[in-house]
């Protein structure tokens, strides 16, 4: 039956505006320009380019690819939108040849649906933001396992201020040197939260379509101008230094003047181009001159303009400037112009008076203002490019499962308060005071062996530790619920208890959010993630404890509180649940590369991250659970020293130790059930060879015994047999299908590798005394 399915993804990008500008191509085909620039990327919340890309087999092949933008047909037939087209199907194509059971996307016609919620074509970048959004929602539509620096070289191709959209903050369009652009990307100089005080103010002088576009005058301008060559040879190299240090200082002044410098610069060679090309109005200038008096009259630089291609003024200030800078123009503009936020513009006072002439052209021309910031509130910087998919699915369902949790934590911490004598005249304090050290006492030495003991395990393991830590911490408030019925003793062993899960909830919960936030940072903006993190928690606690503290005041009956307190957990535990549900790790811990090879060895294709992630178990531990082939055989199978591995000879098992160039691995068995146990040795850095090895010999086990264990493993080219380059081969498409290989999540504990000297040999023990072992070997050492 044919495939009907439409496959669907959305994103956004948000404009960037440059502080110093892109203007010149050096390779017109390839969009590779004269010089590098630099830009300031806006919130989404006010400037953004919203695009859906859907695909299937259904849609007629004779339409081919088309695109909706602010709800009109609009033309994909172009050389830089086919360009983009072009090289996605292509990134496509190698992804679905190494994994051959993917739906084939890339032969299927493209739907664009594209939406501005801002002027298009008249100054603003919106080709800038919407070729990122194109290019990033058929990247995600594909499934392509590339980084924004990488899409944002098939940006580049459709246009070149799009590269800059992929990212957050601050972000610089490296002009490269190699002929065929692929040195010619963007990349992140700052994150938005470096410099969280920076504002713009743009005021939309015209709204109307631009008489010349940006790639014509960009070719007008290379031909003509006799200041070009000097502006791309000196200005823009100087520019570039001196803004990347300006940001890296988060000096104002410098940045705002190599800002205003080098619009200046840039407009000066539009100018010099024969025929002139003028972007800027009378409105703009007007701009130009309020910035100029704002600064004198403050005595300092406290406010920037620029203008891109249009006569559009965007104005950068930092947040403590904001009455000389938003009060001034507000008194000047008045309500009737529209855009101010309430919350901004609400008690500023004009102290600065512009000249009459400039107050009157700013007041006669600015049809619109758009105040905005370059860091989001509660989401990353360059939300949704600068995370994986799953950030927010993951963090919706966080939010609300800290909601629950913190309503269900005043109604233990009452129950405690209770206990401990509060409001209970003959209670005595200093029995108190002991119950509360006594508990602390060893719930601190609880955390430290539960460090020591698991610290390891939870990184590969995450998912499972971020569950296990709530259900830790439900289980602790349960018990501070028993606190005021019982007596001193048996209330001290509650007390010591609850305060051990409390411990042990706040090592995993930790421990594993860092893991996580590790996994959905994908612009090295992690400090940026824990921060967001802090500021979303922050605010759904301090909701939380609103309503919990009308909830502790209105329900006083013990069962009533039982009850709510049981619906609370539920509702905390599912919540936590679909949490972790929804993160696609693109490591390998051992239950994943299970299913991931068991896949291979059933059906020959591998599995993505987002197919694991529905079949992984989160509240069954699945690390190093291994089946054979029709689930007859159950097995284990574990890393561990070489000395462990020939040491352990658990009564009644049929035993079988082999080496490979690269690891030794012991194998028992005794009726439906064996365990495996691996030692890897010295200079072996990925387990995951070792780990497909096992998964296959369990796989295998069925026909395996018939044949003797013996004969199984000592022939050259056993049941099932997978040769390294095959694996290479798999491990190959599985770096195609998103997996990141380099990180080892398999060993959950200190690596240890086996130092081997040469000429050590195995012999078989014969299954009549499966208890001992006799293998001669000249050296053997291990770490």
């Amino acid at each position: 039956m044919a495939d009907k399915k439409v496959y669907r993804a959305s994103t956004t990008a948000p404009v960037n505006i440059a502080v110093v500008k892109y203007w010149g191509k050096r390779d017109p085909k390839l969009n590779l320009p004269t010089n590098s620039s630099l830009s300031v990327t806006l919130s989404q919340s006010d400037l953004r380019t919203l695009t859906t890309a859907s695909c299937s087999a259904s849609y007629p092949t004779s339409e081919g690819d088309s695109l909706l933008l602010n709800g009109e047909a609009s033309d994909v037939s172009g050389a830089r939108t086919q360009a983009c087209f072009r090289e996605l199907r292509a990134r496509r194509q190698a992804v679905e040849a190494a994994n051959p059971s993917l739906p084939k996307l890339s032969t299927m016609p493209l739907r664009l649906v594209s939406e501005n919620n801002f002027p298009t074509a008249a100054g603003l970048a919106s080709s800038a933001a919407g070729f990122a959004a194109l290019v990033r929602a058929i990247a995600n539509l594909y499934e392509l396992p590339a980084s924004p620096s990488e899409l944002s070289l098939i940006a580049r191709q459709g246009s070149g201020s799009a590269c800059r959209s992929l990212f957050g903050g601050y972000v610089a369009w490296r002009m490269g040197d190699a002929a065929d652009g692929s040195d010619s990307m963007a990349d992140q100089v700052a994150e938005a939260a470096h410099w969280p005080e920076m504002r713009a103010l743009v005021l939309v002088a015209s709204a109307a379509k631009k008489g010349v576009s940006s790639t014509s005058g960009m070719q007008q301008t290379v031909a003509t101008s006799g200041l070009f060559q000097q502006r791309i040879a000196q200005v823009v190299p100087q520019n570039m230094a001196t803004m990347e240090k300006a940001i890296q200082e988060r000096d104002f002044a410098s940045f705002a003047e190599v800002t205003m410098r080098d619009s200046n610069s840039f407009h000066a060679t539009c100018a010099d181009t024969y025929p002139p090309i003028f972007y800027m109005n009378d409105v703009s200038r007007a701009a130009i001159r309020a910035v100029e008096q704002i600064n004198a009259a403050a005595g300092r630089t406290v406010a920037a303009y620029t203008f891109d291609a249009g006569p559009n003024a965007v104005i950068y200030y930092l947040e403590k400037d904001t009455e000389p800078v938003v009060g001034t123009l507000y008194h000047v503009l008045g309500g009737e112009v529209g855009g101010w936020k309430e919350a901004v513009v609400k008690g500023l006072k004009p102290s600065i008076s512009l000249d009459e002439g400039v107050a009157s052209l700013l007041k006669g021309g600015v049809s619109r203002v758009i105040l905005t910031a370059i860091l989001y509130a509660f989401l990353p910087a360059g939300y949704p490019h600068t995370v994986t998919d799953d950030y927010l699915p993951y963090q919706t369902y966080d939010s609300l499962q800290a909601f629950a949790s913190s309503i269900t934590s005043l109604l233990a911490s009452r129950a405690v308060l209770e206990g401990l004598g509060v409001g209970d005249s003959s209670s005595s304090p200093t029995g108190a005071l002991i119950l509360k050290i006594t508990g602390d006492t060893i719930s601190r030495i609880a955390t430290i062996l539960f460090a020591h003991r698991m610290g390891q395990a939870i990184e590969p393991e995450c998912k499972f530790y971020r569950f296990l830590a709530d259900i830790f911490n439900d289980s602790a408030q349960f018990l501070d619920l028993l606190t005021p019925a019982l007596p001193y003793f048996p209330k001290l062993g509650v007390i010591v208890s609850a305060g051990v899960l409390r411990s042990l909830c706040g090592v995993a919960a930790n421990a594993s959010k860092a893991s996580l936030s590790a996994h959905f940072a994908l612009t090295g903006n992690l400090a940026e993630l824990n921060a967001k993190e802090a500021s979303q928690e922050t605010v759904v606690s301090l909701l939380g404890m609103l309503v919990g503290s009308l909830v502790v005041r209105m329900v006083v009956d013990k069962q009533v509180v039982w009850m709510l307190m049981t619906v609370l957990v539920g509702v905390h535990l599912a919540m936590n649940y679909h949490a972790v549900r929804a993160v696609k790790m693109r490591s390998l811990n051992r239950q994943r590369a299970t299913l991931v090879f068991r896949e291979w060895l059933d059906h020959g294709t591998v599995l993505t991250p987002d197919q694991v992630s529905q079949r992984e178990s989160i509240l069954r531990n699945g690390r190093g659970n291994l089946t054979s082939k029709t689930g007859d055989y159950t097995g284990f199978c574990d890393f561990t020293t070489y000395g462990d591995l020939m040491g352990w000879n658990p009564r009644g098992y049929h035993r079988y130790d082999f080496e490979t160039s690269t690891y030794f691995m012991g194998i028992w068995h005794r009726g439906g059930y064996f365990y495996m146990r691996i030692a890897l040795k010295e200079g072996t850095k990925s387990p995951l060879s070792a780990w497909f090895d096992a998964v296959n010999h369990a796989y295998h086990f069925d026909s395996a015994l018939k044949d003797g264990l013996q004969s199984h493993c000592e022939n050259e080219m056993p049941l099932g047999y997978v040769s390294e380059e095959q694996k290479e081969t798999i491990f190959a498409a599985m770096t195609a299908g998103g997996w990141d290989l380099e990180v080892n999540a398999v060993e959950t504990r200190l690596p240890v590798r086996v130092r081997v000297g040469d000429g050590r040999k195995v012999f078989y023990i014969p299954e009549k005394d499966p208890t001992r072992l006799n293998n001669g070997h000249q050296e053997a050492k291990h770490d």
